[in-house]
């Protein structure tokens, strides 16, 4: 006995077997009208005997694999008549007016491989989804290195050269970090000189920079005061006033480092007594 199925959309019939439709629960296309179907519901069984072969115009490619010619087996209307279904129930009703020409020919049944397993091609729109999620967090990423490089350069102080690099083309800076609590005022002193011009009074302090990492120089707050430590006068220096000759040029606050400072000025008239000294950044 052989097994035959019939396409529910197209009419057409054709041979199978229980190994290919027990591998997707009987879930079948038709090679001619691609129709998706079950095919348990039109599953009949017939004597080999009754089984047709349609005469071929063209002989059979060598090219083609043996296993398809199992699937090559067609029937003509009038053989389906009185066969029986495979689960015991009457076989489908079979239009009359069917002709050989409905029946499905070799050349459009599909190997078994294709006719159970749909392969759908890959979406050409996932590559470039990708690809644009890709370039997306590329670009987030460089904001966020634009937006913080100073909190870079103390997280990873190595990454300062590649942080510089990058705004010398893009016409920015990489500026030092500025934790006034991580400096301190070693040592300091008021020196007075009289000169027959006025007083003069010299600063004299030593200034460092407790944080493992590099930070800007700072300004330097000086507050003179009177006998009642009330204020009398104040100055603010930058460090272009304070630096000295040899490191005039000084650029950053090197860690753990420590810098000597002289201030020259006059204090005539001011009777100054006492003084007060505050490192801030403007």
């Amino acid at each position: 006995m052989a097994l035959v199925t019939l396409c529910p959309g197209c009419g057409t019939t054709f041979r199978v077997n229980a190994v290919q439709l027990q591998a997707h629960s009987g879930e079948v296309r038709c090679g001619r009208c691609h129709r998706l179907f079950n095919g348990f519901a039109t599953l009949i069984t017939v004597n080999e005997s009754e089984i047709e072969y349609p005469t071929r115009s063209h002989e059979q490619p060598q090219h083609q694999p043996e296993a398809h010619s199992i699937h090559e087996q067609v029937f003509s209307a009038e053989n389906l008549a009185g066969m029986t279904h495979a689960n015991d129930e009457p076989a489908p009703k079979i239009d009359s007016d069917w002709n050989q020409k409905d029946i499905e020919d070799v050349d459009h049944f599909e190997t078994s491989k294709t006719f159970f397993d749909e392969e759908k091609p890959a979406d050409p729109s996932w590559s470039r989804w990708a690809l644009a999620s890709v370039f997306l967090l590329l670009l987030l990423i460089g904001q966020i290195a634009h937006s913080y490089r100073t909190e870079l350069t103390i997280i990873a102080p190595a990454s300062r050269p590649y942080l510089e690099r990058y705004c010398a083309m893009m016409a920015c800076t990489v500026p030092y970090p500025q934790d006034i609590n991580q400096l301190g005022i070693e040592s300091s002193e008021l020196q007075k000189k009289p000169v027959r011009q006025g007083e003069v009074t010299t600063l004299v302090a030593t200034l460092r920079n407790h944080a493992p990492f590099p930070q800007a120089l700072p300004a330097i707050q000086l507050s003179l005061l009177d006998e009642q430590n009330q204020l009398i006068a104040s100055r603010i220096f930058i460090p272009q006033d304070y630096l000295q000759a040899d490191n005039a040029m000084l650029a950053f606050f090197e860690s753990m480092h420590e810098i000597e400072i002289k201030l020259d000025f006059d204090s005539s008239n001011l009777n100054a007594l006492g003084y007060r000294l505050q490192l801030l950044y403007l």
